[in-house]
């Protein structure tokens, strides 16, 4: 049988089922994240304040709009409420007309003379009920108080009996009419009101310079701040011009006293050999030390040659 070559990763919830011990539910997520916004901040403040401004404004504007869109919600809804109130006048006008219309018919069926007294008793009587009316501008003089007391006390006529209870029926109807009229003037009013102080306010005009005055602020700021990186990046190079000047001078004298050391060697050296000569000259006449002496002279000069060598070697290491 062949056995493939596989494996099978178990996340932690399986190894923990397993084991018969309950999942780490939060998983990664209980581990400690970066706040990577802070980093970015840290790593780049120029960066940083060009979005801090950029969040600033764009809220100044979004709040603006948010209200401009307010305005327009509540002017919608207040368009709507004057087409309702519209429709409720209407209603009312339509069965106020209606009614008149049954009244007319009613007086062609008594035949009553539009000029005769018993029509213009109703009249008067007809006055009263609408003085009562919401709204109603129309007042009672004291002969009409007197006159409506001797119509009722002499009694009302069938005819009049009818047509002011059809009048009674009119009163809601008018009462409609009229306060949808009046709170339809009153939308109007803040309609038209709204719409000026909009025109004299130019919210999104001055909102558009403010967020303008805070992205130019912020650029003043961020200006502030790259004279500053540029004033400590001169700093930090002035500052290594000057180490490096510094190691410099220190290789230099360095070199200088490796120099000075090699000559005074070689000096020794020399007033050494010339001692050397001279005790040769003075011992010229022994030959049994001569071949000692050129000896030792010989290995004095090849102490001379590594001296030299090492004086060069000085300079190569400066060319260097």
């Amino acid at each position: 049988m062949k056995v493939n070559n596989t494996s099978i990763f178990m996340g932690d919830d399986t190894l923990c089922a397993r084991h018969g011990k309950q999942p780490n539910s939060k998983g990664i997520s209980e581990r400690k994240s970066i706040d990577a916004s802070n980093l970015h901040a840290k790593l780049d403040p120029i960066a940083a304040k060009k979005e801090e401004a950029r969040k600033k404004a764009m809220k100044i504007v979004g709040d603006a709009f948010a209200n401009e869109r307010k305005i327009d919600d509540d002017l919608r809804a207040r368009n709507e409420r004057i087409k309702s109130l519209q429709n409720e006048k209407g209603e009312a006008e339509k069965n106020i007309k209606e009614i008149e219309d049954g009244r007319a018919a009613l007086r062609d069926e008594y035949n009553i003379d539009e000029n005769s007294q018993e029509e213009k008793d109703l009249k008067l009587l007809e006055k009263e009920i609408r003085a009562k009316m919401s709204g109603s501008d129309i007042q009672l003089s004291k002969d009409d108080i007197e006159a409506i007391n001797q119509i009722k006390k002499a009694g009302l006529s069938e005819y009049q009996q009818r047509s002011l209870e059809m009048i009674e029926f009119e009163v809601p109807h008018e009462n409609t009419a009229y306060e949808a009229g009046e709170e339809i003037k009153l939308e109007n009013q803040i309609i038209s009101a709204t719409k000026i102080e909009r025109l004299k306010s130019h919210a999104i005009l001055d909102v558009e310079k403010q967020a303008d005055s805070i992205m130019e602020e912020a650029s003043k700021e961020i200006f502030g701040m790259l004279i500053d990186e540029a004033k400590e990046h001169i700093d930090e190079e002035a500052e290594k011009q000057e180490e490096k000047a510094k190691a410099e001078k220190e290789k230099q004298e360095e070199f200088q006293e490796r120099i000075d050391a090699a000559k005074e060697k070689k000096k020794e050296n020399e007033e050494l050999t010339e001692d050397i000569l001279e005790g040769v000259s003075e011992n010229a006449s022994m030959a049994s030390d001569v071949s000692a002496v050129q000896q030792e002279i010989k290995d004095m000069m090849n102490k001379m040659k590594l001296i030299e060598d090492d004086i060069k070697g000085v300079a190569v290491d400066k060319s260097v």
